[in-house]
């Protein structure tokens, strides 16, 4: 039996995130045409960022841009609270979207992927 409570830890543990940091995806439109919408997701990698607190998308001048970012507010990393504003300075319209789940500043905001799903029916199923 403690065998089977170590191998389900360590697939929950895989995949839960652990609060420590947040994984986001880091691009420019200008740099490379897949982090443009719609969003190629599969081309890109999240990085892991360490002392933010949330994900960004920012759509200004037909460029958008994904990346890490901190805000002083009390949502709490995975979350799935989130918010855009628009603003216009010196006449350009910045649109700025932030969140507070892995990856979402993708254009798909997925909560658990299919093979975490399938992984974590299938421990279940082998352990119990």
């Amino acid at each position: 039996m403690k065998m089977k409570g170590a191998i389900l830890f360590t697939v929950l543990a895989g995949l839960v995130s652990t609060g420590l940091a947040i994984q986001c995806y880091v691009c420019t439109s200008d740099d490379d045409v897949a982090c443009n919408d719609p969003f190629e997701s599969f081309t890109m990698t999240k990085q892991t960022c360490y002392g933010t607190n949330n994900c960004m998308k920012v759509v200004a001048l037909d460029q958008v841009t994904r990346a890490c970012g901190y805000d002083n507010s009390t949502v709490s990393i995975g979350s799935s609270d989130g918010e855009c504003t628009t603003t216009k300075i010196f006449g350009i319209k910045a649109t700025t979207c932030t969140c507070y789940l892995d990856g979402c500043n993708s254009a798909n905001l997925p909560k658990l992927s299919a093979f975490a799903a399938a992984t974590l029916v299938a421990a279940f199923t082998a352990l119990f």
